[in-house]
């Protein structure tokens, strides 16, 4: 994937031009006369945004060309409006959208002169209004000036965001590129599945309406009163028809799914193939900084946080007399508990790494967390957007979906499931609140009060769930700990010729090489602590995301700012020490990493750990952050260095060679 993304952005960073015509194109067709429905205007300005934050294209030509394209884009249409009048409501492809019309009419009507600019940010209408304005013989001069005013706002609206999205992204990218890419990829991701649905429940509505009345039509035909009750069902009147027909159509796709995956589960066919590939990757992609993310997340699926959330739920509906629908959530809750015990006592699956679970929960199929997560958010979904608009209904679903969707993920990174283990439980998630779904389409909206449940949903869950990990964090984290691998090998073996398969420089999340390692230390690391801090040096904790908060402020002084957040091979240094130099000006950074080799003589195990030394200086990103930057260490910091390990009582320097151009000593704990 990296090296699949990396050459477009130096594509458009060396071709900025390419990038601006395909921002105004979208600009422009955004404001076109329907075919705006059709065009991800926002996820492709927002990708701008981002592009700008990074440092690949520039901040105005980009305000520039989305102004001027949306602008374009807007008086065509208008021009339009103004030369086929009332005809333009019966040409294509306007005609395949009467209902939108009528709306983009009453809401003209309803705003005047400031539909225009109001219509920019109005999903639907906004690809009619100027069209209609046109039509109803607005003034061109009003007409252009508001149009101008407001595309510029929308511009910056639609840009900026996307900017500060990639400042956030270049400060990831000065931990890893590899990182940056990633989370470049998660956007991209997310606005294609917001492009889907917004293309879903906006131009398909039309052609599903049309199907809806042809079976509808069709069932009426047909004899006793179940027919006659489906066709009213499902009729293109019906303003539930459409997601009735989504809930049962789910319902049916997601149970033969399951199913599937369930027998080759069981029967340990071809899929177990795709597990162990997906396993390993997760293994090999394991860092420190996604370890503490992904332990809160999947800490947030948890049972204690899940049943919270689930009661709030239930309650709520019991609260508010909505008795079918708490006893169908209810039910649905429980037959999902059953269905996870079932399934994990009745095929026994082995999770991918040994952890300490006692009893059915020894077992990985199917993913409890997930199975448990996609019922209960699906269920607050279904009954929080019971009484909204697509629009609405596609907002919740895709929060409530993320939330699921994280969980899940967590699973497989922490190597607690399989891939089929996460599958299996989201399938069956889905056909449970799809079944709910169904279940409660005649209950009045106005009944389970949504707003108001979900404002106590979303307490709860972060309330219970901010508990659960300030109270569980630290053994979470040493229970989902990634196994640790040494190979044993003898003191003098290592000193020979082990030391030479150890790594000459960081690796960082990237795979790119770093600062070269000026030392391998063999022993605790009590010695050379003891001694650094002697000497003056500082100890700094061990990093974690909360330390990147002062980053922020630009005008902190380099002291404020804790040592830039360096990893090798995915793993934090188990010791970093800081001196002050120049004055305070820079600082000195002493690293240490845990490597797999062990050196063993005799009963004493002394595990080998690589030293960096670095020096850091206070580094700018355009004024919105501050964050150290680092510069190779000099001569004078590596003699001073040795003359450290040469004076601690503890150690002693076993050899030294020459490696990467640079003097490697060999440090060993003395007896």
């Amino acid at each position: 994937m990296l090296d699949t993304i990396r050459p477009v952005l130096d594509f458009f960073t060396a071709n900025p031009e390419w990038a601006l015509v395909i921002i105004f194109l979208i600009a422009m067709g955004e404001a076109l006369l329907i075919i705006g429905l059709f065009v991800p205007s926002t996820a492709v300005l927002v990708g701008a945004g981002v592009l700008v934050g990074t440092g690949h294209l520039g901040f105005w030509p980009v305000i520039a060309v989305t102004a001027v394209g949306c602008i374009i884009g807007d008086q065509v249409s208008y021009w339009a409006g103004r030369l086929f009048g009332e005809r333009l409501k019966t040409m294509w492809p306007l005609h395949l959208y009467p209902q939108l019309v009528a709306k983009g009419e009453d809401f003209v009507r309803e705003h005047g002169g400031k539909s225009v600019a109001i219509g920019r940010f109005v999903p639907g209408v906004k690809s009619v209004v100027p069209g209609i304005v046109g039509m109803l013989g607005m003034n061109q001069m009003f007409f252009l000036i508001v149009n101008v005013t407001s595309g510029i706002v929308w511009a910056f609206a639609h840009v900026v965001p996307g900017v500060l999205i990639g400042q956030g992204l270049a400060f990831a990218g000065e931990l890893s590129g590899r990182l940056l890419m990633v989370l470049l990829v998660l956007l991209f991701i997310l606005a294609l599945a917001g492009y889907v649905i917004r293309l879903a429940a906006a131009g398909v509505s039309p052609y599903l309406n049309h199907l809806l009345s042809r079976v509808s039509a069709w069932a009426r035909r047909k004899q006793g009163r179940s027919w006659q009750r489906f066709a009213r069902a499902v009729a293109p009147e019906n303003p539930r028809s459409v997601i009735i027909v989504v809930f049962a159509a789910v319902v049916f796709a997601g149970l033969a799914a399951l199913i599937n995956i369930a027998v080759r589960a069981g029967t340990g066919g071809e899929i177990s193939n795709l597990d162990i590939s997906v396993a390993s990757l997760m293994r090999e992609s394991r860092n420190a900084p996604a370890d503490e993310i992904m332990t809160v997340i999947t800490m947030l699926g948890d049972t204690v946080v899940m049943t919270a959330l689930a009661v709030t739920i239930v309650l709520w509906l019991v609260w508010h007399k909505a008795y079918r629908a708490a006893w169908a959530a209810g039910i649905a809750i429980a037959a999902t508990k059953l269905f996870d015990l079932a399934l994990k006592n009745g095929l026994h699956r082995a999770r991918p790494t040994e952890l300490a679970y006692a009893g059915a929960s020894e077992y990985s199929f199917p993913s409890g967390h997930a199975t448990m997560a996609a019922v209960i958010f699906g269920i607050l979904a279904v009954l929080v957007s019971h009484a909204m608009g697509r629009w609405g209904r596609a907002l919740v679903y895709a929060i409530c979906g993320l939330a699921v969707v994280a969980i899940a993920y967590s699973r497989i990174y922490l190597g607690a499931h399989w891939l089929t283990d996460v599958l299996a439980g989201l399938l069956f998630g889905a056909v449970m609140t799809a079944a709910f779904g169904v279940a409660i389409e005649a209950i009045p909206p106005r009944r389970i009060k949504p707003w108001g449940l979900l404002a106590a949903a979303f307490v709860v869950f972060l309330g219970a769930g901010a508990l659960h990990v300030a109270e569980g964090y630290n053994r979470s984290r040493e229970f989902y700990a990634m196994p640790e691998r040494q190979i044993l090998v003898p003191l003098a073996q290592w000193q020979d010729q082990e030391w030479q398969t150890l790594p000459a420089r960081r690796i960082d999340l990237g795979g790119r090489p770093g600062e070269v390692f000026v030392a391998q230390m063999a022993g605790g690391l009590a010695p050379l602590e003891q001694a650094a801090t002697a000497a003056g040096w500082t100890v700094s904790p061990v990093w974690t995301w909360r330390d990147s908060l002062p980053y922020l402020n630009p005008n902190a002084a380099l002291p404020d700012l804790p040592p830039r957040p360096a990893l090798h091979e995915g793993l934090q240094a188990r010791l970093t020490l800081t001196r002050a130099v120049q004055g305070g000006e820079a600082r000195d950074v002493l690293r240490l990493y845990k490597t797999s080799l062990a050196a063993a003589e005799g009963d004493l195990y002394q595990p080998i750990f690589l030293v960096s030394l670095t020096r850091e200086a206070k580094g700018r990103g355009f004024g919105l952050y501050a964050i150290p930057a680092p510069e190779a260490a000099a001569a004078e910091d590596i003699a001073a260095l040795r003359g450290l390990i040469a004076s601690a009582p503890g150690l002693e320097i076993l050899a030294s060679r020459q490696r990467e151009g640079t003097s490697l000593d060999l440090i060993a704990a003395k007896p």
